[in-house]
């Protein structure tokens, strides 16, 4: 379903009968604000990134779309018989770990100039601009429903507050939506994902 297409169907669904329906830009912000919603909630894109350790630097800049790091890998010593050198994320008291100094700032407090980690991210989603509406919702089909629930719920709270019950009711949807998509296993969890990346990880 593209961009475009969402936006029609709030209209004449969850937004019908709201003047902000017809205003482009506060449907495709609704929009924006939903997809992410749901990246926060679920596991829809990871991404890797490699940092290059350089000698004396012990703070590396994350990309434009990490929201947060949930593995990182050393390279692994041709000698040992390990395949996988998972290295500790966020323990201060490990002179090996990883450490979050912000939100898109991770600390390597143990380097060699020249050597490579990789970093496992839960990575947000794309910005949706009025110049590519006609780009494909960057969600699988059966998150539907949950996308149009939240974006109901932002488009009547922007209305007064004597139908501000409404505004609740919209909220609940969206979370039995998401209670749904959990309860009947619509999507894929973090540990079948990592389990996989584990089992065939070689970072050499």
């Amino acid at each position: 379903m593209t961009v475009r297409q969402v936006m029609e169907l709030a209209r004449v669904s969850e937004l019908k009968g709201l003047a902000i329906a017809s205003k482009d830009e506060a449907v495709l912000g609704f929009i924006n604000l939903g997809v992410l919603e749901l990246y926060k909630r679920f596991t829809l894109r990871n991404e890797e990134h490699i940092i290059e350790l350089i000698d004396g630097v012990d703070i590396y800049t994350m990309p434009a779309n990490y929201m947060w790091a949930i593995a990182a890998y050393g390279e692994v010593d041709i000698r040992s018989t390990e395949t996988v050198n998972q290295l500790p994320i966020n323990e201060e008291d490990n002179p090996l770990s990883v450490n979050a100094v912000s939100w898109n700032k991770l600390q390597v407090p143990v380097s060699v100039d020249g050597a490579y980690i990789s970093i496992i991210y839960v990575a947000g989603p794309d910005v949706y601009e009025s110049d590519n509406l006609d780009a494909d919702i960057d969600l699988p089909p059966q998150m539907m429903e949950a996308l149009l629930a939240y974006i109901g719920y932002k488009g009547n709270s922007t209305i007064d507050s004597g139908v501000q019950t409404e505004d609740n009711v919209w909220y609940i949807r969206f979370e039995n939506s998401c209670g749904k998509l959990r309860e009947y296993s619509m999507t894929t969890s973090d540990d079948m994902y990592m389990s996989k990346r584990l089992s065939t990880r070689g970072f050499v």
